[in-house]
């Protein structure tokens, strides 16, 4: 037998034996404990619920904003045009 073939077949051991152990680790963390996926599907929700809060807050906001600089730019128009209709006088 050649060295080449010999060293072929052992590299493709090596890796046959990888995937097997990789499929091993792969089926027992299937097999996980039922409490600890719960608790880490409970922790991602809140930590969504928190984030969507936070998104609402910082939207309400803005929109309060927008309205008072809306409402702030129509007083200031009625202004002007109060004056302009003052001097037609």
């Amino acid at each position: 037998m050649e060295t080449g073939s010999i060293t072929e077949i052992g590299a493709i051991a090596f890796i046959f034996i990888l995937f097997v152990r990789e499929f091993f680790a792969y089926l027992k963390s299937k097999k996980q404990d039922p409490e600890l996926s719960s608790a880490i599907l409970a922790e991602l929700q809140r930590m969504n619920n928190n984030h969507l809060h936070t998104i609402d807050e910082t939207l309400r906001s803005g929109n309060d904003r927008l309205i008072d600089v809306i409402h702030g730019d129509n007083t200031r128009v009625i202004e002007l045009l109060g004056e302009i209709k003052g001097m037609q006088k």
